[in-house]
């Protein structure tokens, strides 16, 4: 009986093994590959890249200058789009906007060989078709070689700033950010809780800034829009569309009033969840007593999802905190129930911001560091920081890397290319160690690492 019982153990030990692990060879060693900076004399920013049908890469962002790599046609700030080849080699830069400041967050491939980008505008001329207000939602779609086939733009009276687009399954789009409160008409919130916030009339008590998203159809026009939040500030950062057609929207919010019904502390993550016709699903909120800012979030195939940011919270939801801020990352269900969570990073400034699965069925978190880690020292400020984990509840870190210079160097997106390499795009100040050159300001910075 004992010799039975013995076998069974280790029959069930290597289930568990096998069901489990990852093979270790299909990790990446995150060897730097190349190293790429572009950009001209003043401020250029990167919030996204997505990669092109060539093999190269589209990277969105911004930009103040007009030398250098850029090539503007109006003044102030324009949408920026930097085509590169595999190498990283500059193809070419345009530019997209009006006569006022434009900013580019967030850009996408669609399902039939174009791209749409998404951000936001106080312009009302050149690319823009109008503005309502202080900031609009903008939208365009365009073709690979930068072309805009059409542009929309979205708001109300007062800065509405749109950070993340997705494409959902009826073709149509998907887009979110934050509104001013004092601006917003029409269909939002919840319900009536007795306090004057009713769907469909002008919400006069909420508070700096709104959840806002709206719907659109294939062309871009408006579906309908909801929009969530308290007396404080309330900001989405990341989407994803749920199996079941769900809209998932992640961020961090302030309140702790009205939409808001369990706030822990100064900022906590909050995740809402709609129905694919706006009705709200569930909405709940994570961390402790002081700052919880959750940036990006990720299916996992299992009905679930992965939120990464930052936390320098030490009690609730955080349990085991490293440092001074760390990437703080959460597993929920899709009723948003807590699975796990994990802080990662060293003693000082840690924050992540962007979390994608990965072919070996693992996920790359990305963002931002001023620790030491495996005993390599920061480079200078902030460098990229980015590492890989699964989805279990021992959250196994399979490796660590940083790369940067003796400036700021700030990390914002990535992609894993066909080759299982990986491009990570971002921002730097540096002209040292690990970014070959600066032009002046921010440059957009791009690595490859294999």
């Amino acid at each position: 009986m004992k010799r039975l019982s013995c076998i069974f153990i280790l029959i069930f030990f290597i289930g568990c093994t096998d069901n489990n692990s990852v093979d270790e060879k299909n990790t990446f060693k995150a060897a730097l590959v190349w190293s790429k900076t572009y950009g001209g004399s003043l401020e250029e920013n990167t919030n996204s890249v997505v990669a092109t049908s060539d093999g190269g890469m589209l990277i969105l962002g911004h930009t103040a200058s007009n030398d250098g790599d850029i090539v503007k046609s109006h003044s102030f700030t324009d949408i920026l789009l930097t085509k590169l080849d595999a190498e990283g080699n500059l193809i070419w830069t345009k530019t997209i906007g009006g006569s006022l400041n434009d900013f580019g967050m967030s850009i996408i491939a669609t399902n039939d060989g174009n791209y749409a980008i998404a951000g936001y505008s106080a312009s009302y001329d050149g690319d823009v078709p109008g503005n309502v207000g202080q900031h609009d939602f903008f939208i365009s779609k365009i073709t690979e070689q930068g072309n805009i086939i059409w542009s929309k733009n979205y708001g109300f009276s007062g800065h509405d700033h749109g950070h993340k687009i997705i494409q959902t399954r009826d073709g149509g789009f998907f887009i979110a950010g934050f509104a001013e409160y004092s601006g917003i008409e029409g269909s939002g919130g919840t319900q009536d809780n007795g306090a004057g916030h009713e769907i469909g009339h002008k919400n006069v008590l909420h508070g700096s800034g709104e959840y806002l998203g709206v719907k659109l159809d294939s062309n871009g026009e408006f579906v309908w829009y909801r929009y969530f939040g308290g007396t404080q500030n309330d900001r989405v950062n990341d989407i994803v569309e749920a199996e079941d057609g769900d809209i998932i929207m992640v961020g961090y919010s302030e309140s702790s009033d009205f939409d808001i019904e369990h706030n822990k502390g100064s900022y906590d993550y909050w995740v809402v969840s709609l129905h694919s016709n706006g009705d709200l699903h569930w909405k709940e909120n994570y961390g402790g007593s002081a700052i919880d800012q959750a940036y990006g979030i990720s299916k996992t195939g299992n009905n679930s999802y992965i939120i990464v940011g930052r936390s320098n919270s030490t009690d609730g939801d955080v349990k085991n905190p490293k440092g001074n801020f760390d990437g703080w990352v959460i597993h929920i269900n899709d009723h948003g129930h807590l699975i796990w969570e994990k802080s990662y990073g060293g003693d000082y400034f840690d924050v992540a911001t962007t979390i994608k699965k990965i072919a070996n069925g693992n996920f790359v978190v990305v963002g931002n560091s001023r620790g030491t880690f495996d005993e390599k020292p920061n480079n200078g400020q902030n460098d990229f920081w980015l590492f890989e984990i699964d989805n279990m509840a021992n959250t196994k870190l399979y490796w660590q890397k940083t790369f940067g210079g003796t400036n700021i160097d700030v990390a914002t997106d990535f992609f894993e290319t066909s080759k299982r390499e990986l491009i990570i795009v971002g921002e730097s100040q540096s002209n040292s160690l690990d970014v070959p050159s600066n032009k002046g300001g921010n440059d957009v910075w791009a690595i490859k690492l294999e």
